[in-house]
């Protein structure tokens, strides 16, 4: 019998889902020192993180175990509440005990919230999966990479070359225009300033594409929600 061997996560991944690993993580930077390791500088709401591809997947992989078993117990029931019994001992004493329910003995409402966990775990789940994969494709093809690296470490100003009444077209998206003022946000010379002032900043200099009337205080919200759901993940 032929045993096939696990495929490595990420080995199939394309470079545009590498880079949307890069943009979800709110990667600044990748780097790789002579004879070192590679590198990631990650922006945040305290400032600028460095740390290792290697120690970012160790932590991914430990929260992805956590996971995993936290799946294992919802689907084991653990989640709601136990049933008890009594049961006898050889010795003829009395004893109560608790145990999981099965599927059939949820409530209605147990029965949607072990839905609702799953496909919250799952999600969460899937990505942290995807950061290892991305991390592994980068450790894979980090030379053939160095260029599109290089090329979003620019000012992304440069990259852009159309303008609307003295404002350049952001043509990258909501998202995208949320985590650049993130990384902005984070960089030393912008310490102390608020992330309203920084999205007002940016409207000053770009307009969205397809949302021309987008304001500074909807920026603002957007990258709350961002900053929000990378602390509940």
């Amino acid at each position: 019998m032929v045993l096939s061997r696990a495929r490595t996560p990420g080995i199939w991944m394309t470079e545009q889902q590498f880079l949307n690993v890069l943009d979800d993580l709110h990667v600044v930077r990748v780097r790789r020192p002579e004879g070192g390791k590679i590198t990631l500088t990650v922006a945040g709401e305290t400032g600028e993180e460095t740390l290792t591809v290697s120690d970012l997947k160790s932590k991914t992989a430990a929260t992805l175990a956590e996971l995993e078993d936290l799946k294992r117990e919802i689907e084991e029931n653990q989640f709601a509440s136990p049933l008890e019994s009594e049961i006898t001992t050889r010795d003829q004493q009395r004893m109560r005990v608790r145990y999981a329910k099965r599927d059939e003995q949820l409530t209605s409402e147990e029965g949607a919230e072990k839905l609702r966990l799953l496909r919250e775990v799952d999600a969460g789940i899937s990505r942290y999966r995807r950061i290892i994969g991305g991390m592994n494709y980068l450790q894979i093809h980090y030379r053939e990479l160095q260029p599109t690296l290089t090329r979003r470490d620019m000012p992304l100003g440069a990259l852009l070359g159309v303008r609307e009444e003295g404002r350049q077209v952001w043509t990258k998206g909501i998202k995208s225009a949320a985590n650049y003022c993130i990384k902005e946000a984070a960089k030393p010379a912008n310490v102390g300033r608020s992330a309203m002032e920084i999205c007002r900043e940016f409207l000053q200099h770009y307009v969205l594409q397809g949302e021309e009337e987008y304001s500074a205080e909807q920026l603002h919200r957007n990258i709350q929600q961002i900053l929000r759901l990378d602390r509940t993940d």
